[in-house]
């Protein structure tokens, strides 16, 4: 090759655009706190670590977002939105050591309890499946019974499927899966009220509480993304409680049917005050009513409450109800017996609330052992009396040691679990508690004065 070649070849080397050659950078992920138990920073895991400006670059909503580094001196921080789109932040060693700082502070069990909300969500729906979904709508479609098993199993089984592939493509917290649940068989109840007192066919009753049931799952996760597990819980304890007391306090206005001989010898017969429709009407009503109520009472009550706390206000309103049924009679009417139920319910409730939910909070597993105790002791209660009359059992007896086994289960579960005293009491509170009396020795730590000023 000549001079003038290696010159016209080198030129047209030179005229060619440079490209940068760079070496391949590894990135390995690293979690967002010390104990290594999140690599994954959710919504709510911000939200509960109060992850903000400068240190925690991220705004607006957001998926899931993931901490790389490469070097151990700079880190990047990957931000999935609800587009899909992946956003990617730098951030310095100062700036991830302070977001580590915070969310190693985080309890256990509000880590550990976004892992399980996915499988919980799954788990409920399947149950919803089998048992409101599914017969649902075979009766809605079902014209004979081996068209409506085969749309039963199909409805049964692709619910999880469903179910499974929801929680996949979208991320699930808890009070998602709480409130969906609940919304799940309420709707279903309500679509199928609905129907029932618009005069609608079996058909159309069926088709009401499947839209109804589906539409309230789905209404469920999209209310509550923003909610607590305390806003979540009370909304659908509001729901189910409303629609008992609407449900007792119907009846007892509904009267009854009766008959009168007019002195031409013709007999008249009139019916009751309130239809069944009309019942059916006001119990849906109540329960409406009750999600935003419920929802209102963790957020303005001045003590904190707890999930669990909502919870024990089940069984302190089951023995409030037995307390009311002792003062029934024999041969009373159905609205007597209804108007005690509902009476002693709700005080039982609102007693519930002074001497559980406003002393201590109440973690699920307390909430949820409370509930049995209450109940063991009912049973208890219920054979004892029993066994002293076994031939002719008498009903007020049978409730009033049924009441008394409920109360004391509550009080020995409270013992055994020792919950925590109320964290959230605030302002100058005066409260006189004659029931301390017998709560005396109940538990270690605690004031069971009769007359409390707090500040």
């Amino acid at each position: 090759m000549n001079l003038i070649t290696r010159a016209l070849t080198v030129g047209a080397l030179l005229a060619l655009p440079i490209s940068t050659i760079r070496a391949q950078v590894i990135e390995r992920p690293v979690p967002f706190d010390s104990a290594g138990l999140v690599p994954v920073m959710t919504p709510f895991l911000a939200d509960r670590a109060a992850l903000r400006p400068p240190w925690w670059p991220v705004s607006g909503d957001f998926v899931e977002a993931r901490l790389f580094t490469a070097n151990d001196s700079t880190y990047v921080l990957a931000v999935t939105r609800k587009t899909s789109v992946v956003e990617r932040y730098t951030l310095s060693a100062t700036d991830r050591e302070a977001i580590r700082a915070v969310v190693s502070k985080l309890p256990r069990e509000t880590i550990m309890s976004r892992k399980d909300s996915r499988y919980a969500f799954i788990r409920g729906q399947s149950i919803l499946g089998l048992v409101a979904y599914a017969p649902a709508f075979s009766v809605a479609i079902a014209s004979n019974s081996a068209s409506a098993a085969a749309a039963y199993l199909v409805v049964a089984g692709g619910t999880f499927f469903a179910a499974s592939e929801i929680s996949r493509r979208i991320f699930i917290a808890k009070p998602q899966t709480d409130l969906a649940f609940n919304l799940g068989h309420n709707g279903a109840l309500a679509g199928w009220a609905t129907a029932y007192v618009l005069h609608g066919s079996d058909e159309a009753q069926g088709a009401g509480a499947f839209l109804g049931g589906i539409g309230g799952a789905a209404l469920g996760l999209s209310v509550a993304r923003n909610m607590t597990e305390a806003d979540a819980v009370g909304a659908g304890f509001g729901s189910d409680i409303g629609a008992l007391i609407g449900l007792g306090a119907a009846e007892t206005l509904r009267g009854e049917s009766h008959c009168d001989q007019q002195p031409t010898g013709e007999i008249v017969c009139k019916g009751p005050r309130l239809s069944d429709r009309a019942i059916v009407g006001l119990t849906l009503a109540s329960g409406i009513i009750g999600y935003p109520l419920g929802v209102l009472y963790p957020r303005n009550a001045n003590y904190n409450v707890t999930p669990g706390d909502i919870q024990t206000l089940w069984p302190s309103a089951g023995v409030g109800a037995l307390v009311g049924s002792m003062f029934v009679g024999d041969g009373s009417s159905s609205n007597a017996v209804a108007a005690a139920l509902t009476g002693g319910g709700v005080v039982g409730m609102i007693v519930g609330d002074r001497l559980l939910v406003r002393r201590f909070d109440h973690s699920r597993s307390d909430g949820g052992r409370v509930t049995l105790g209450a109940f063991a002791g009912a049973l208890m209660g219920a054979g004892v009396a029993a066994l002293t009359n076994t031939r002719d059992p008498n009903p007020r007896l049978v409730s009033g040691l049924a009441a008394f086994g409920g109360l004391a289960g509550i009080v020995a579960s409270e013992r055994y679990l020792d919950p925590s005293p109320d964290r959230g009491r605030h302002g100058l509170q005066l409260s006189f508690n004659p029931a301390s009396i017998f709560l005396i020795g109940t538990r270690t730590h605690g004031n069971y004065s009769l007359l409390n000023v707090r500040f």
